[in-house]
């Protein structure tokens, strides 16, 4: 049965608040949106920073494609037509023209970055022993990690990880295992960690971050 944006509310797939990606037919992110109303198939969203002249590729009758995360569920897509848009606030409204579609989700989707972060060993006796210690951030996912450490962890360490997320306002505190060891520069080395019991809004939060990230890099490469 064709799921409809009304359909999706029902079933507490979409509401307010709900951040969404808008792409255009070449599959290339115009900006990322907050769901701020629902009216039947019409959904107004307001467009988040960063976008660059977002409201350029937004003229009425446009026909976008609107997607969203619902975390461990899938990621929903649907194509519609631009009914209205204004500059200031930046707000756009969108009707629906296809049904909603479900592809499966994917836990992989990760980033290069490069940040502090901080970790600690579930175990005091560990090699991280009872404080917090540095470490440098390399990717992240919801899925999990590459962490660059300066102590040997052996696979399957328990450790907390403290990660901000300043880019989406989120702090991310979290308990992970290690799963994986490789050399890494200055007799450091790189720990591949996963999640465990990670949140769901902490998984949509690394999403979150994953796509604002991403949008940013790309924006700035257009730019020059």
């Amino acid at each position: 049965m064709p799921i409809t944006i009304m359909g999706a509310v029902q079933q507490k797939k979409i509401a307010l608040g709900k951040q969404v990606t808008i792409e255009d037919s070449h599959a290339d992110v115009i900006c990322r949106a907050e769901v701020v109303d629902i009216q039947g198939e019409t959904i107004c969203l307001r467009i988040t920073p960063p976008a660059v002249q977002p409201l350029q590729k937004l003229k009425p009758e446009t026909v976008v494609t609107l997607s969203f995360v619902v975390p461990d569920d899938g990621i929903y897509s649907f194509a519609a037509a631009v009914s209205s848009c204004q500059e200031d606030p930046a707000m756009v409204s969108v009707e629906q023209s296809t049904p909603l579609v479900r592809t499966e989700q994917r836990s992989d989707y990760r980033l290069k970055t490069s940040k502090i972060i901080y970790m600690l060993a579930e175990q005091p006796s560990g090699p991280l022993g009872q404080n917090w210690h540095e470490a440098c951030l390399l990717d992240l996912s919801r899925g999990g990690a590459s962490v660059l450490v300066a102590v040997a962890l052996p696979v399957g360490t328990e450790i907390s990880v403290w990660i901000p997320l300043d880019e989406v306002d989120h702090v991310l505190e979290a308990t992970a295992r290690v799963v994986r060891l490789k050399p890494g520069d200055q007799n450091q080395t790189v720990a591949g960690v996963c999640f465990t019991d990670l949140s769901l809004v902490d998984q949509e939060k690394i999403l979150d971050y994953i796509l604002k990230v991403w949008t940013e890099k790309k924006d700035a490469k257009q730019r020059t």
